[in-house]
């Protein structure tokens, strides 16, 4: 047997002290009346009518119908059956730029930190739907196929640095094309709702816009993208073993590279697919305004699967708490007529 909220059977260790508490109680009321009567034997004419025996009885009662309220209420469960749950959603390739330029701190601690962030609320708010990882740099590698497993893509999430791809540079084009890759082919031929979501700052270093629209236009992949850095710009952080002496990259001539917020080529990637653009903000409402829009999309069978299920019994115990409930109305704690004992004689 187990029990869908077990915690709740803490309540249960309550329950003696309430008994102490209503056991002290009854002994200073008895004790009570007994000053006011004059003494203990004068005392005893007041309780001639209550039968101690019933009164037991419905302690006892309403000792029964609080414990099998909460166990009740912790809901018990016990034996299992098996049940098709039908799992349906849509498909979602996260695609995130681990490029040098992602080092940059116009995002506070960094863009890439920043973009991982954002990434794992997506997949938090994406839960039922089968989402997969592509990073990028020049090149880009699926890091994640697609899978139901949130708490495994959240994984490689935390996995992702810069440079993580070995490849240089960056290409959005690329990161496109291993994307639809990793939608796969749509299972006998069915269209599936696909969204395409990147994390970058838009630089790219490789172009073929066009390529990549007429790819997103033959999967039917709708593109959002969210844009980190700031049209200002920052300097790009040195790697380890870099020469510059300013901690900063630096161009052949000796000055300091300075990456930007470009988001022409990947806000036509998102427009012209019928997606969205957005600059990342600190409250990251632009994930949930993505969020909303995959919960929209009409989402298709993933397969059917069998689950175990535990049978509820929660209505066992809360049948024995009306039960007793309804006892404890009914039975009273008086004598009933002509059951009464002996009559006690008042001594002048």
């Amino acid at each position: 047997m187990s029990f869908a909220f077990p915690a709740r059977l803490w309540l249960l260790a309550a329950l003696p002290a309430l008994v102490a508490a209503a056991w002290l109680f009854a002994r200073g009321r008895r004790r009570a009346l007994a000053r006011f009567a004059g003494g203990d034997a004068r005392a005893g004419a007041f309780l001639e009518e209550v039968n101690p025996h019933l009164r037991v009885v419905r302690a006892l009662l309403a000792l029964v119908a609080a414990t099998a309220g909460i166990v009740a209420l912790a809901r018990p469960q016990w034996g299992t059956r098996l049940e098709p749950v039908t799992r349906k959603g849509v498909d979602v390739v996260l695609a995130l730029d681990t490029s040098r330029s992602m080092a940059a701190q116009d995002a506070s601690p960094d863009r890439l930190s920043r973009a991982k962030h954002g990434a794992a609320s997506l997949v938090k708010s994406l839960a039922g739907n089968r989402i997969a990882l592509v990073t990028f740099a020049g090149k880009a590698v699926i890091d994640c196929p697609l899978t139901l497993d949130a708490e495994a893509v959240r994984l490689f999430l935390d996995a992702a640095e810069i440079d993580s791809v070995p490849a240089r540079g960056t290409s959005l084009a690329e990161a496109v094309r291993v994307a639809i890759r990793a939608f796969g082919p749509a299972a006998g031929g069915e269209e599936r709702s696909r969204v395409l979501v990147i994390f970058s700052d838009g630089e790219d270093h490789e172009g073929g816009e066009k390529e990549a629209l007429d790819l997103l236009g033959k999967a039917r992949v709708s593109v959002f993208a969210v844009g980190y850095g700031t049209r200002r710009g920052a300097p790009i952080p040195s790697a380890p073993g870099d020469p510059s002496t300013a901690g900063y990259k630096e161009d052949r001539e000796g000055r300091v590279v300075t990456t930007r917020l470009e988001e022409e080529f990947v806000g036509e990637l998102a427009v012209e697919s019928g997606g969205r653009y957005f600059d990342a903000t600190g409250a990251e409402s632009e994930i949930e305004e993505i969020a909303q829009a995959v919960a929209a999309m009409d989402a298709r069978e993933f397969g059917t699967v069998l689950r175990a299920r535990y049978e509820e019994r929660f209505q066992i115990p809360l049948a024995l708490a009306l039960a007793a409930l309804v006892a404890l109305t009914v039975v009273p704690d008086r004598r009933r007529s002509g059951a009464r004992g002996p009559e006690r004689r008042t001594v002048e």
